[in-house]
């Protein structure tokens, strides 16, 4: 039986690693998933604030629920607002106001200006015109899971709304649910259990192709040691008569590299204009 164990042995430690690494997946994000909101700054249970008076009050309140939803998802805060006023009627505004609220009220999951994302539109066209929106993300969890440019391209949809007296709350639902599917705390490439299977299957696929080169090739027929009728093994030797050294001389240097990172705010985020 030991003999054979030998032809398993790595697929069976490719199955013990992906069982492993897949359960550490799973308990890990269990474990995540279980953090608890320690922020007094911040009471996040209103998260909607349509001070332009774009939506009905069940929509407002649908809105909340589902921010509720991700809020817990993504161990972040999450507010929507909509404005009116032309004094931010140019995208730099909205983002200054944006980044105003995260800082003014302390938003946070884990304390004042810590995980967190605002949702800013402003539907005046006092300024150049347009309609200007803005994400404003905080934290470095939610600011690596949601880039800028993704920012930016979410904020696309709402060029589906029709008009300026139209209801945005579709299109504040879809933006809502896609930001908090790629923020949220477990957010792992795939599901543990599909890694696990890719596992089994990687490691059957390998025994299927490696196993007849486990077994060598028979080179041997009845007549390979047979020289006119008569048996011959010849002797095969390897006679090393001489020996051949390079040097190379390895130079030391005293110089040396550096770089440096610039530096940036604590906020990130992306908009657009419509």
């Amino acid at each position: 039986m030991k003999r054979y164990f030998k032809y398993f042995m790595i697929p069976f430690i490719i199955t013990i690693i992906i069982v492993v690494v897949s359960l550490g997946i799973g308990i890990s994000g269990k474990i995540r998933n279980s953090e608890e909101r320690y922020n007094t700054s911040w009471d996040n249970t209103e998260c909607v604030y349509d001070w332009a008076g774009k939506m009905t009050d069940s929509e407002i309140a649908s809105l909340n629920d589902r921010i509720m939803y991700w809020q817990e998802k993504c161990h972040a805060d999450i507010v929507w607002i909509t404005i009116d006023d032309a004094e931010y009627g140019y995208l730099s505004a909205v983002k200054e106001f944006g980044e105003w609220f995260t800082e003014e009220y302390g938003l946070g999951y884990t304390g004042s200006n810590t995980d967190s994302f605002v949702f800013v539109d402003n539907w005046s066209r006092g300024g150049d015109g347009k309609i200007h929106t803005w994400i404003t993300t905080t934290g470095s969890r939610i600011r690596n899971n949601l880039t800028d440019s993704e920012v930016e391209e979410i904020l696309y949809i709402l060029d589906e709304i029709p008009s300026d007296d139209s209801d945005p709350y579709v299109q504040y639902m879809e933006i809502l649910d896609k930001c908090g599917k790629q923020t949220r705390a477990y957010h792992p490439p795939f599901a543990w259990f599909y890694a696990f299977i890719a596992g089994i299957i990687a490691a059957g696929l390998f025994i299927l192709f490696n196993w007849r080169s486990k077994l060598g090739d028979n080179t041997v027929t009845s007549s390979t040691y047979l020289e006119g009728g008569k048996a011959q093994f010849p002797v095969l030797q390897d006679i090393f008569n001489h020996k051949t050294v390079t040097k190379h001389k390895i130079e030391s240097s005293s110089s040396g590299s550096g770089g440096g990172g610039g530096g940036g705010g604590s906020h990130g985020g992306g908009g657009h204009s419509r």
